[in-house]
């Protein structure tokens, strides 16, 4: 066993490949002149981008975005309305809480200037009008209990209520055409 072990085998090894020691590769292609080949030179630059060929547009697309712009009017229109009548609202409650007060200054001055005392001093010292004597008071005895009494009137012939009614039919038809 002491010989095996001093015998040693130079064997290559590539990976888990072993080579016998005898071949060797670097003899073997020795009288060949290999080309040269030189490296392939890359250039630098952008890639060309693709374009597509512009293509139609759809009707419908340019319907749409249309009306969507109509709409945005319209939309913008009644914003603008809402606006003024909100404005308008305003104003006119102060015109009329102005008018309140007027109003009431105004009703305040009308029964200021119509006294009922005055205009009965007045009346009088002219004569038109007199205190009532004792004769002229009449008292009225409201004790009993109302009651009232339906008259009715002799009923006509039945001709006679459908020509007035017919009469009367005629004169609303020519009222409503005057």
């Amino acid at each position: 066993m002491a010989t095996a072990a001093t015998k040693r085998h130079n064997f290559r090894v590539y990976g888990n490949v072993a080579y016998d020691p005898a071949y060797a590769p670097e003899r073997e292609g020795e009288g060949r002149v290999e080309p040269l080949i030189r490296p392939r030179e890359r250039v630098v630059g952008r890639e060309r981008v693709r374009v597509r060929q512009a293509g139609y547009v759809a009707p419908t697309a340019v319907i749409g975005f249309l009306a969507v712009a109509v709409m945005a009017v319209l939309i913008l229109m009644s914003y603008i309305q809402i606006t003024d009548a909100s404005n308008q609202i305003v104003r006119l409650r102060h015109e009329a809480d102005a008018l309140a007060t007027e109003h009431t200054d105004l009703m305040t001055q009308y029964e200021l200037a119509f006294d009922l005392k005055t205009v009965e001093e007045q009346v009088t010292a002219s004569g038109k009008m007199v205190q009532p004597g004792a004769g002229q008071i009449i008292s009225l005895n409201l004790s009993e209990p109302d009651t009232a009494k339906v008259y009715e009137e002799p009923k006509e012939n039945p001709l006679g209520e459908l020509w007035g009614s017919l009469t009367d039919a005629v004169e609303n038809i020519g009222a409503f055409f005057r």
